[in-house]
């Protein structure tokens, strides 16, 4: 079945139900994301109710959720049974920033998953915390504990440049 062009009237009762849901999935770190309902803009929007519950943001893709901010030229959301499962950004580049932990990245797709607290960026994937860098074909920052994973292509190497803290100033703990 295609998907059908939804004026935001006839759209806004899956989309009240989607954010009050994202409100409450599982609590995390003290970093914004997580908390409180996403925001999100775009030029368009086109959306379907079954057999899945699916949006599709596209141009200009603006997605906010506490201090997280996410650039993106589309943007998709899955849900299940009103809980969001997944929001997949694309673009030239995908960008995000958390003020909060002083990060911010970019990469070809982003794909954030509430339920377990991760962002994954794929292709070209960069990190940073303050100065301090990661990157990789993969990079996965765990929200929860505030890891990172990374991963290379093959033939290429995940890199990283980490600054040596201040006496005055610290470096963000070096872990991106």
């Amino acid at each position: 079945m295609p998907l059908k062009r939804v004026t935001p009237g006839r759209f806004w009762p899956l989309l009240l139900v989607a954010a009050s849901v994202t409100a409450l999935a599982a609590p995390v770190a003290d970093q914004g994301l997580g908390k409180g309902p996403i925001h999100i803009s775009a030029n368009t929007l086109q959306g379907e109710n079954k057999p899945r519950q699916q949006a599709i943001y596209t141009g200009n893709v603006i997605m906010t959720q506490g201090d997280v901010v996410v650039h993106a030229d589309k943007l998709t959301i899955d849900a299940v049974g009103g809980k969001v499962q997944r929001a997949t950004a694309t673009g030239s580049p995908v960008t995000f920033t958390m003020s909060s932990a002083q990060r911010h990245g970019y990469g070809d797709t982003l794909i954030y998953k509430p339920g377990s607290g991760e962002i994954i960026l794929m292709g070209n994937a960069h990190l940073w915390q303050e100065k301090n860098e990661v990157s990789g074909q993969q990079v996965t920052y765990f929200l929860r504990d505030q890891k990172t994973a990374v991963t290379g292509t093959s033939g290429k190497r995940v890199r990283s440049v980490f600054y040596p803290a201040t006496d005055h100033h610290s470096a963000g703990g070096g872990r991106p």
